[in-house]
């Protein structure tokens, strides 16, 4: 049996021997993108992975909106290709000529492009299970047609008594005639998805903020009921059918807070949990805290982060 090394440290560029570029699975697998390449898939994996560095520089544009630099060299550079190549793979991204990933922003004046990393969503509803027909029920010539109506009285002509074996009561009279409690056969109904469709709704929307916030690496490095408080705060605003939203003691559009809240990613979530750790003040509402740190960190990270490098070097 082989020997197991145990080390202690990263020497070199081991320490980024576990960094990983990051590809949705929606871009490999919908339909949308099937006709993307596999680089330019690759290319847009490596974009959202300078969407960190850009959050911590505080590059941010007069809306709120990240963006980044990759020149078109530094992309030939770290996909061992040509310029060419590089140009053809940014295109298919492109917002105009391609699928529409990526925004490019010319500043002109030798500047260097500005790049925003557009995100996407997919709501196709899966298409509803169809029901099974009923089974035809062709009744036996021997068993007597009921009379509603008449069966209690007796009729001008007598009514022959059918076959023992085959004979019923009457099933018109039900108790108190309450047919609204008659139960058919469950197995001619098509099968419930468990907790009804809002379950289903917000299941969905659960695995879209996990994605979206890289919940298994978030769950890796944190507590996991942290982040497990977070992602549920997350998707209860997002799956909210109120038209308004309170957040730091305001009661502002849904639509609004629910904008704010599908930007948040992994790094907004690490954002939040540290600013946490480093409150002493006691929080008397925890929720609305969350909420509200939430709301504010794609707009508040990056200045933290600008602050607090300023002070480490300045």
């Amino acid at each position: 049996m082989p020997e197991v090394i145990l080390s202690d440290y990263f020497y070199g560029q081991e320490s980024e021997e576990f960094i990983y570029f990051k590809i949705p699975r929606l871009l490999i697998t919908d339909q949308k993108f099937k006709h993307v390449s596999t680089d330019a898939k690759l290319l847009y994996g490596m974009l959202l992975d300078r969407m960190g560095l850009s959050a911590k520089n505080g590059w941010y544009d007069e809306l709120g909106r990240v963006y980044i630099y990759y020149t078109v060299d530094e992309i030939c550079e770290d996909m061992c290709c040509g310029r060419d190549k590089a140009m053809k793979l940014l295109a298919e991204l492109d917002q105009k000529k391609g699928i529409g990933l990526v925004e490019r922003v010319k500043q002109g004046q030798g500047r260097p492009t500005k790049l925003y990393v557009k995100r996407f969503t997919t709501r196709t509803a899966p298409p509803e299970p169809v029901p099974p027909p009923p089974d035809h029920f062709t009744p036996c010539s021997e068993v007597e047609k009921n009379h509603p109506k008449t069966s209690e009285k007796s009729m001008s002509r007598g009514r022959e008594k059918p076959p023992q074996e085959v004979e019923k009561i009457d099933p018109n009279h039900t108790k108190g005639n309450q047919t609204d409690l008659n139960h058919p056969d469950p197995s001619i109904l098509p099968p419930k998805p468990p907790g009804g469709a809002m379950g289903m709704d917000r299941y969905e929307l659960r695995e879209e903020v996990k994605a979206n916030i890289d919940f298994e690496n978030l769950r890796r490095a944190h507590p996991y009921d942290d982040v497990d408080s977070l992602l549920e705060l997350v998707v209860d605003v997002l799956g909210s059918t109120a038209p308004t939203l309170r957040i730091a003691g305001e009661n502002l559009p849904a639509d609004t807070v629910k904008q704010r809240f599908r930007r948040l990613d992994g790094t907004h979530i690490e954002y939040v949990m540290e600013a946490m750790s480093q409150t002493t003040t006691k929080i008397n509402n925890i929720r609305a805290y969350l909420l509200t740190a939430l709301y504010n960190a794609p707009v508040t990270m990056g200045p933290y982060y600008s602050a607090a490098v300023r002070h480490d070097f300045g």
